[in-house]
C-alpha cells in the first residue's frame, strides 16, 4: 500500500505563515528590549509598599446579597504610584475560593497618588479586617 501525502489547504498555509510571523516578531521584540529594561531597572527610585483599609458595606454574611467593598492606599508626597492590588491578611477557605468576594475594579488614581480597589462582597463586613489595599510607590 502506497502512503499518500496530504496537501495542506490554503487556509492552513495562511495560518502557518501567520504563526511564523507572529513568533518571529516576538523574538525580535525580546532581543531588542533586553538592554533597555536593564537600564530602566537600575534607574528606579526607592520602592515602598503602602497599605490602606477596605470599607466593606455588606451587613449579613453569606446571604446571597452582595454589596460594595471599597478601599484605597495612598503614596506619600514625593512618591508616585507604580502598581497596586489587594492583599488577603487571613487565610480562609470560606471566601478564599472567590464565591463570596471578587474584584470589580482596580487601578491607579494619579491625582491622589494612590491605588483604588472596588470589590463585591457577601462577607458581612469581614472584608474590613481580612483584606488590605496595596500601593507600590516609587520615590522620585
Amino acid at each position: 500500500m502506497k502512503a499518500r501525502i496530504l496537501r495542506p489547504t490554503p487556509s492552513m498555509v495562511i495560518a502557518m505563515i501567520a504563526l511564523f510571523i507572529s513568533l518571529g516578531g516576538s523574538a525580535v521584540a525580546v532581543t531588542r528590549s533586553g538592554d533597555q529594561s536593564a537600564d530602566r531597572a537600575s534607574s528606579r527610585g526607592k520602592l515602598t509598599l503602602r497599605f490602606g483599609k477596605i470599607v466593606d458595606k455588606d451587613t449579613t454574611p453569606f446571604d446571597g446579597s452582595f454589596n460594595f467593598a471599597i478601599g484605597h492606599a495612598t503614596c506619600e508626597k514625593g512618591e508616585r504610584v507604580i502598581s497596586g492590588g489587594v492583599r488577603q491578611i487571613h487565610n480562609s477557605t470560606v471566601w478564599g475560593d472567590g464565591r463570596y468576594i471578587w474584584m470589580v475594579e482596580s487601578g491607579p488614581v494619579p491625582k491622589r497618588r494612590g491605588w483604588y480597589v472596588q470589590m463585591n462582597s457577601d462577607l458581612g463586613g469581614a472584608g474590613r479586617k481580612d483584606f488590605l489595599v496595596v500601593a507600590n510607590c516609587e520615590r522620585k
